[in-house]
């Protein structure tokens, strides 16, 4: 397959973007434990709220990179609010002796490092905003004309850019661990320099490689004002709701898709929330047949090792499938991907129920079939939206997919708090008690199930709103 060369900028773009977010995120739980002295049920919860409030946030710069900016400026505007925010978690980190005193709590209190965190989260978040928002954007604008490679280009995007979520939580694991506050400092310098490294890069490389065959420029010019130049159609005008019928039809079918994404996010985000605590008390952490104990950071890895490892074999089976007429449609995709969550989610809960410490095996079961569920979702979900979305709204659709994302991540926090440690009793939404990790674990067995059956009993009027699109 022949993909532009600009896929590849923008996917290492992404990567290290990748890189140094998940040098916060996959920390973000322990260190608000650790250091901040917050409780474990209130981390989880803040951890939704802040990631919540990066995905939110990306239905404003949406709409500030289609009208105002242009992809390429809001990738820049990111990178550096990221940087700068990594620099601030540096020096919020650097202040761990003074909170050495500060009780267990589940509110905020406001101390002099806490107000620094907060600043840093929310640069943090508007940074994040922009470069996801756009780069995500940016692939479909070299395959305009070229949607049969859409969901390899997607593919592949993902494939490149998980590099940097596996190569964070093992850097997390080797240089901070548990039970080192004074180490946390170093993980976000290293975030900080990942971001630089891919911002420079980015700029440097920007006008050698993101062009057209054409030889176009790619990401300067606005999305709605690209469109008033070449057709001379009055962007104020279409946007006050001028959409064809078949147009709001295959609308509702993003729609839809955004809620699969939703039931999808909350259970992956659990890797970075209660599936951390999970491993810490729950798991057996030294590697079958060996002496090795791996820190709880570093299994965070396993979902990007797992999503390198197949994704060339979806590349290559999926067109495979295709040449004999076998391949599912991308509405049976997301289906799969869905029902594939249960069975991941599956493979926690049979050994839940053993009281023995569950054995890493079943984690790397999980991992798998949880990687599985995220390339049947992720990048099939990505494409067609590219491909359903009104051209002027696509940028602000990939907001509005970032926003359900947003919700996931806050909803995702908020079960996440309700995760038991051994011996303590929790409640869901403050009312269903959760009195053991398999009551826990039922929650997104029956959640993602529930939502992948009712995906494939709808297929057919599904399919018939995306008016020929696949």
């Amino acid at each position: 397959m022949n993909h532009p060369k600009g896929t590849y900028l923008i996917s290492v773009t992404e990567t290290f973007e990748k890189l140094s977010y998940f040098m916060f995120t996959g920390t973000l739980v322990l260190y608000m434990n650790e250091v901040l002295h917050f409780s474990v049920q209130f981390s989880a919860l803040l951890y939704g709220i802040i990631v919540g409030f990066c995905y939110f946030s990306q239905m404003i710069t949406g709409y500030f990179t289609d009208v105002y900016l242009g992809n390429r400026k809001a990738v820049i505007i990111g990178g550096i609010l990221m940087l700068v925010s990594q620099l601030i978690f540096t020096y919020d980190a650097s202040l761990y002796y003074l909170t050495e005193a500060v009780p267990t709590h589940s509110t905020l209190l406001f101390t002099y490092p806490e107000i620094i965190f907060i600043i840093g989260a929310i640069i943090f978040s508007i940074g994040t905003s922009f470069i996801k928002i756009s780069v995500t954007s940016f692939v479909g604008l070299f395959y305009e004309n070229k949607e049969g490679l859409l969901d390899s280009a997607y593919t592949i995007f993902y494939m490149i850019t998980n590099f940097g979520p596996l190569f964070a939580p093992l850097i997390l694991g080797i240089v901070v661990g548990i039970g080192y506050p004074h180490m946390y400092q170093y993980g976000f310098f290293i975030g900080a320099l990942a971001i630089f490294v891919g911002l420079i890069a980015f700029i440097m490389l920007k006008n050698k490689y993101l062009v057209l065959e054409s030889g176009e420029k790619v990401g300067i010019t606005p999305i709605s004002k690209m469109i008033v130049e070449k057709t001379g159609e009055n962007i104020a005008r279409s946007r006050g709701g001028n959409l064809t019928k078949i147009e709001k039809d295959r609308i509702k079918v993003i729609f839809l898709i955004l809620i699969l994404f939703t039931v999808f996010y909350t259970g992956l985000e659990q890797i970075l929330t209660s599936i951390i605590i999970v491993t810490i008390h729950y798991v057996n952490n030294t590697i079958p047949f060996t002496s090795i104990t791996l820190a709880p950071q570093t299994l965070i890895s396993l979902n990007a090792i797992c999503v390198l490892i197949l994704s060339p074999v979806f590349l290559k089976f999926m067109p495979m499938l295709a040449d004999r007429n076998k391949e599912p449609s991308s509405i049976g995709k997301l289906g799969i991907g869905t029902l594939l969550i249960t069975l991941a989610y599956t493979f926690l809960l049979i050994p839940s129920y053993i009281p023995e410490k569950i054995n890493l095996v079943w984690i790397i079961f999980f991992h798998f079939f949880l990687a599985m569920s995220e390339l049947f979702i992720v990048p099939i979900g990505l494409s067609l939206i590219s491909k359903l979305a009104p051209v002027r709204y696509r940028s602000v659709m990939m907001g509005i997919l970032f926003t359900a994302t947003a919700i996931a991540e806050i909803f995702s926090g908020i079960l996440a708090s309700a995760v038991p440690t051994p011996g303590h009793c929790t409640k869901l939404f403050g009312l269903i008690p959760i009195n053991s990790l398999s009551s826990f674990i039922w929650i997104f067995i029956i959640l993602s199930g529930v939502s992948g059956l009712i995906c494939f009993l709808s297929k057919k009027r599904i399919q018939k709103l995306m008016h020929g699109i696949d």
